[in-house]
């Protein structure tokens, strides 16, 4: 495992008697937690694979790794999902800070999803949002099994097609109720409208290609019908010049999950993709929705 030495030794051990031992079973009273200004923890990282058998009895193996705080205690998740033809690798910046901060972090390939991924099961053929979606609730369930997750604090992110998936995820009846809340990036809500009327047939797009069963599985799909059934808190940072995802998608998402629920920032000059200033303003942007949102014990 790879160690980044963060803060002085003195701070750690202070941090730690505050959260550990802190579990599901005394959540009922919770008071938010407070982080000194500028603390950071030391940070671990390693490898997670999650192998299920999908709703089709596919064996899927998913790859992925885990960035965490390197000291004993729980601390809350963070399950992050790459867009189209992406990869676990694509989040380091927002995983290393979000676990300096005390977060678990967990960033996956999803099965047949891209180029040279690392998971098994699925090709470019035969996966689909719907599989993506089958993919992050099984690595919600392996992320629980944690011994250092404290598992009534599981937060979802996603970017992109990833933000697309988490979205569904979220409102999926059984985890929707345990998602403490969710950020995404520049959720692409338009895909089922990119590809309504469309042939059914392996297509090419963007270095790797979409299949007929994932231009099939989004024909009839209204994701806003779907998206809604999720009740917490949501975080956006999309881009006023992002080419891919118009405002109207993500205006339409906010008035879905309802504007009082929903923490929307627009990052101008940005495109579909952060980087530079905008992807630090993204990143201390998810950082203290997720702050805001996370709780300790009494």
């Amino acid at each position: 495992m790879k160690r980044w030495l963060m803060c002085a030794a003195a701070v750690v051990v202070a941090a730690v008697a505050i959260f550990a031992g802190c579990g599901e079973e005394k959540m009922k009273e919770r008071e938010l937690r407070h982080l000194p200004t500028g603390f950071s923890y030391e940070v671990d990282e390693e490898v997670c694979t999650v192998d299920y058998t999908d709703g089709s009895g596919r064996e899927i193996s998913l790859y992925g790794k885990i960035w965490q705080p390197a000291q004993e205690g729980k601390y809350p998740a963070v399950i992050l999902s790459h867009g189209f033809n992406g990869h676990w690798r694509d989040f380091p910046t927002e995983c290393m800070r979000f676990a300096s901060r005390g977060y678990v972090c967990y960033a996956f390939d999803f099965s047949g999803a891209q180029a040279g991924g690392q998971s098994t099961g699925r090709t470019a053929s035969d996966y689909t949002p719907f599989t993506m979606k089958e993919d992050l609730l099984a690595a919600v369930a392996k992320i629980k099994t944690l011994g250092n997750v404290d598992t009534s604090q599981v937060f979802l992110f996603g970017g992109s097609q990833g933000g697309f998936v988490t979205a569904l995820a979220a409102a999926d009846e059984t985890v929707r109720k345990d998602i403490a809340a969710v950020a995404l990036y520049f959720p692409a809500f338009n895909i089922p409208d990119d590809w309504r009327g469309k042939p059914e047939r392996d297509t090419a797009l963007m270095g790797y290609s979409i299949g007929a069963e994932f231009i099939r599985s989004v024909q009839d799909l209204d994701p806003y019908e779907v998206i809604g059934a999720y009740e917490k808190d949501v975080c956006i940072v999309w881009g006023d010049q992002d080419a891919l995802v118009k405002r109207q998608y993500i205006d339409r998402a906010v008035e879905t999950y309802g504007e009082e629920r929903v923490e929307l920032t627009v990052l101008p000059g940005a495109g579909h993709g952060f980087g530079g200033t905008a992807l630090t303003t993204a990143v201390e942007t998810v950082l203290s929705f997720l702050e805001a949102h996370t709780y300790v014990c009494e």
